[in-house]
């Protein structure tokens, strides 16, 4: 029987047709609405299931995310040291648990099985955190932790299942999946910022479990149960690719240096959810036409410029990646990165309360790196890795942001304990020299035969 939710990877078009990557028109769409949709015809129907499933669980971590330093700060009095550190750890704990989760899925033979079970449980943990009772924290970081261990490798296998190797529409299937991501994460952070003003803490979170039941109810369909043949179909043509060489002579070192890209990029993500939200309460002016903008919103603006950048890189990555590369695009998003911060050091010249302008340009930058490092870097990922360990090599991608997390809070506490202008700068060195390793460790522009 053909699995209709989840269908086996779609065969590489011939030399007769046109190449999703080489477009017939020499000039694109002004239209943005228009790229996105000539852009995402390309695409299964299964990938979009998938991408509303990614929406809803990133709407409902952004209603964590953005408001969990206040909230460990205000709800649970824990010093804003203390605050950013456990922060970090347990951000930590949700990317490293990909790892041994990513084990976990590449022994099923159900790449679906492991996305609906991670559901359930981050459900779980997102309604004992609506809790007001200190140990239920402790259960719901615990509940979160095993969710995203799951969750993480399991849209990246089915991900890998749904394309074929060497396909050229996985780079712009990865950053259509981060759009959505981002749409979810810019709803998720905007409205916990007004619920957790008018309604609590309580009411925010539980919120949050009610969006990611909506999940659960979007994947439901695809485990239902309708016979052998499904879970076959889905992994029969990754058992066939195991065969043919998929991994590039340079592999190890491109693996190499994703990872530490990755380590980098988390660690200035941990900046930027927590030290740089605490930071811009005591330094940036945010009344604006007499509103005081609240603090979970900055999480909306990154995610919010996502979605107006992110056209223009869909119409552009074919032939960005054709001049430049993608291990190159990713080198420069580490640069972003760093420039995220640097635009801050002047800041630090004045005791006054800044303006917005100062903030958005730092986060600007930081959304330029991610637009960067996370699509493209998965994508380069897939393509270097046997299908057979998609979820180990996904786990280490995790893995490394989750050690990315845990220096991002050491760093976070810093922020206290240093003047800024010293910790900008540490911020600013650190992924430059990622980046440097990154270009040197990486061939160029086309890392593979099969991204031509």
């Amino acid at each position: 029987m053909n699995d209709t939710t989840f269908p086996a990877p779609t065969p590489l078009a011939s030399d007769s047709e046109p190449s999703p990557d080489r477009p017939n028109h020499p000039s694109f769409p002004s239209s943005l609405s228009f790229i996105y949709q000539a852009l995402a015809s390309k695409h299964p129907h299964a990938f979009y299931r998938l991408c509303l499933a990614v929406l809803c669980e990133r709407w409902a971590a952004f209603m964590f995310i953005s408001t969990a330093a206040l909230m460990l700060c205000e709800r649970y009095r824990l010093p804003q040291a203390d605050a950013l550190y456990w922060l970090g750890i347990a951000s930590a704990a949700n990317y490293v648990g990909s790892l041994p989760g990513g084990y976990l899925l590449d022994r099923t033979t159900n790449a679906r099985r492991g996305l609906g079970i991670s559901s359930l449980i981050l459900l779980l943990g997102y309604t004992t955190l609506s809790l007001p009772y200190r140990p239920a924290l402790y259960v719901a970081f615990a509940l979160l932790f095993v969710g995203h261990s799951l969750y993480k490798p399991s849209t990246q296998r089915i991900l890998a299942a749904l394309y074929a190797t060497g396909d050229a529409r996985l780079e712009g299937a990865q950053v259509l999946l981060h759009i959505t991501a981002n749409i979810g994460a810019a709803g998720g952070s905007l409205l916990a910022g007004m619920l957790v003003h008018h309604a609590g803490w309580g009411v925010t979170y539980a919120s949050a479990a009610l969006i990611m039941s909506v999940a659960g109810v979007l994947l439901w369909p695809s485990q239902t149960n309708h016979g052998c043949s499904k879970s076959s179909t889905l992994d029969a043509p990754v058992r066939t690719q195991v065969e043919a060489p998929t991994s590039t002579p340079n592999s190890s070192q491109i693996i190499a240096g994703l990872t530490l890209a990755m380590f980098l990029f988390t660690l200035c993500t941990a900046q930027a959810e927590g030290a740089l939200l605490l930071w811009s309460k005591d330094r940036i002016d945010r009344i604006v036409l007499g509103f005081e903008v609240p603090i979970a919103w900055f999480l909306a603006f990154p995610a919010i410029l996502v979605l107006l950048l992110a056209p223009m890189q869909l119409a552009l990555l074919p032939r960005l990646k054709r001049s430049i590369g993608t291990s190159r695009l990713v080198a420069l998003g580490l640069v972003a990165a760093a420039l995220c911060f640097a635009v801050l050091v002047p800041t630090t010249l004045w005791t006054h309360r800044v303006s917005l302008v100062w903030l958005a340009a730092s986060l600007s930058f930081f959304v330029l790196a991610e637009l960067l490092v996370a699509p493209l870097g998965l994508a380069l990922l897939l393509r270097s890795t046997p299908p057979h360990f998609i979820g180990v090599v996904t786990g280490l991608w995790y893995g490394s942001g989750a050690i990315g997390y845990v220096v991002g809070g050491e760093i976070g506490t810093l922020w206290s304990r240093w003047p800024t202008q010293r910790v900008l700068i540490l911020l600013t060195a650190l992924p430059i020299v990622g980046a440097v390793v990154l270009a040197t460790l990486t061939p160029q522009p086309n890392e593979s035969p099969t991204e031509q």
